[in-house]
């Protein structure tokens, strides 16, 4: 139970004069955990005989000189007191907060809890703790019982190998959390190899193509020294060594293609070569064709502000499924709206209702953005760059199951540039906290919760129902500064090739004039395989845009790349 104690001890005693009320709080809020009780108990002068009425939100609630109450429901309370006598009455409106115990919860960036560790190796365990500011905040680490630390975080070497139990414990007045996590040490960890599927909701790992077109193969390796690379079409010996085997058949049909790595793990593929060629495959556009995309795919944002927010952007907050998703940002994209990627690797997939062909000396297709340069220096500004992937429908199902080939921009080849960047999301534990991430060369971080802009409980998206997953993909050096004398953020623009990004192919509003919205236009000459040589494509059937960076802007959030709307050049008005 809260109680407010009078600040003057002494009540004065004046008939002819009427009351006066002295809250115990300067600032008029109380503030008080759901389910406690609280008892808000004024000082009175010339109150002798007076009586009381005490209302919440208009309802009366009391006629007593304290007011005692049980909170129950979460939110906030606008209470009145007024004092009356003879000589007349005095009032005074209040405000209680009725808010979540602020107990702490843990939370870890570990799949399952549980952690593989090489002998004589060691891991920092770094948790996000809710509620860790408070002044009685503590925090205990236990090795299979036995304390072992009381700092944030926690580092554990394996020294020999076994099974430990390692349990992290943290507290404040209003409660406790705990979490317990299992470590192997082993003296070598499990290996693990996979060939990737078209993107996260896919899940074929079979490859298409045509007749003398390569399918650059490259696996997932997990734990696994990878020396030693032995490759076989059909059980028949490759020359190639490499860990990327750039297959190309000769003729249509069916070939399982499979590699060894270092004699020990082994995975396979099929490559299926269609019976078909690139011509036959194009859907040429119609005089009823859509300038327009008209069906979005996958919609898999990253972690970000505006990922299941409803007052911003119009989610409902129950897309819980891929399919709420994608027709979500599907009515977005017609009305030319946002669609936030979220952070590095968030993606949207989107297809037309025929093929966009090569045009020779001039842009193909546009993406729509709202990048945007600093108004006062012509440059910084707002710069979000996505990455462009385009896509054939080779086997003819018309989904994008096939080859994803990344457009050349001008960060292509740079030594920033990390064509094989990863990034894994882990959900946060709790309501209102940030999530985060590692990454494949051994980096972290978090998408920080914005609480003075983007209120959501969670950032994280509700259609993964996976308590963690990666996503692949190019990533770009972040341009992210600050100016130190104004405190602002400026993202800078990058050359050329990336959506929402003012460079170079930026064309303004949808007729050139820089109207309604900002736009990139786009090359299908500029398409390249994986070792980034050019290749040829005639036409294109998907369009693939991915958050290229992975970067935060301070009190602005995370990078995240915006798309308002797909546009086949060639068929929109001149």
């Amino acid at each position: 139970m809260l109680f407010s104690c009078n600040r003057d001890e002494v009540i004065e005693n004046d008939n002819a004069a009427k009351p006066h009320i002295i809250l115990d709080s300067e600032s008029g809020i109380y503030t008080v955990n759901a389910g406690d009780e609280l008892t808000i108990a004024p000082a009175y002068r010339n109150a002798e005989g007076a009586s009381y009425l005490w209302t919440v939100d208009g309802t009366e609630a009391a006629t007593t000189a304290e007011f005692t109450r049980q909170w129950t429901e979460t939110g906030e309370y606008y209470v009145t007191v007024t004092v009356s006598n003879k000589a007349g009455s005095s009032s005074e409106d209040l405000r209680v907060d009725v808010v979540d115990p602020a107990a702490p919860i843990i939370s870890l960036p570990l799949a399952g809890n549980s952690l593989t560790l090489a002998v004589g190796s060691e891991y920092v365990f770094r948790p996000e703790i809710s509620n860790s500011d408070s002044p009685d905040f503590k925090i205990s680490w236990t090795l299979d019982g036995v304390e072992v630390g009381s700092d944030m975080d926690y580092r554990f070497e394996a020294g020999e190998t076994g099974d430990y139990k390692l349990t992290v414990r943290a507290w404040n007045a209003d409660g406790e959390d705990s979490v317990e996590i299992s470590i192997c040490v082993a003296d070598k960890l499990p290996y693990s190899l996979s060939f990737p599927t078209p993107s996260y909701f896919q899940t074929s790992t079979t490859r298409y193509t045509f007749a003398g077109r390569p399918v650059f193969l490259s696996p997932l390796i997990e734990n696994l020294a990878a020396r030693k690379f032995s490759w076989t079409v059909d059980g028949v010996a490759s020359e190639c060594t490499a860990r990327t085997f750039p297959f190309t058949p000769d003729a249509p049909g069916e070939y399982i293609v499979s590699l060894t790595v270092d004699e020990t793990a082994s995975a396979s593929v099929k490559v299926v070569c269609v019976d078909a060629t690139e011509a036959q495959r194009c859907r040429r556009a119609s005089a009823g064709s859509s300038a327009e995309s008209t069906k979005v795919f996958e919609w898999v944002p990253a972690p970000g502000q505006f990922i299941g927010e409803t007052s911003t952007g119009g989610m409902t907050g129950n897309e819980t499924t891929l399919a709420q998703a994608n027709a979500w940002a599907s009515e977005r994209l017609a009305k030319k709206a946002f669609v936030s990627l979220g952070g590095f690797g968030g993606y949207i997939i989107v297809g037309f209702d025929h093929s966009i062909s090569k045009r020779d000396g001039q842009f193909d297709f546009a993406v729509m953005g709202n990048a945007f340069f600093n108004a006062t220096t012509g440059s910084g500004g707002s710069n979000e760059p996505g990455v462009i992937y385009v896509m054939q429908d080779v086997n003819g199902n018309g989904l994008p199951d096939d080859e994803w080939y990344e457009l050349r921009g001008s960060e292509t080849g740079n030594a920033g540039t990390r064509q094989d960047y990863a990034v894994t999301y882990y959900r946060p534990a709790g309501p209102k906290m940030n999530v985060q991430w590692t990454d494949n060369y051994g980096g972290d971080g978090c998408v920080d919760y914005l609480s003075a802009f983007h209120r959501q409980d969670y950032y994280y998206p509700a259609w993964i129902e996976a308590d963690s997953y990666t996503l692949h993909g190019t990533c770009l050096a972040a341009r992210t500064s600050q100016d130190p004398s104004s405190g602002f953020w400026d993202n800078s623009a990058f050359g050329w090739g990336y959506a929402d990004n003012k460079g170079s192919d930026d064309l303004g509003g949808p007729n050139g004039s820089g109207g309604e919205g900002q736009r990139n236009g786009f090359l299908i000459e500029n398409a390249m395989y994986p070792d980034l040589t050019h290749i040829n494509l005639q036409y294109i059937d998907f369009i693939k845009v991915q958050t290229g960076v992975n970067s935060k802007s301070g009190w602005l959030g995370e990078v995240s790349t915006e798309v308002f709307n797909f546009q086949d050049l060639s068929l929109m008005p001149q």
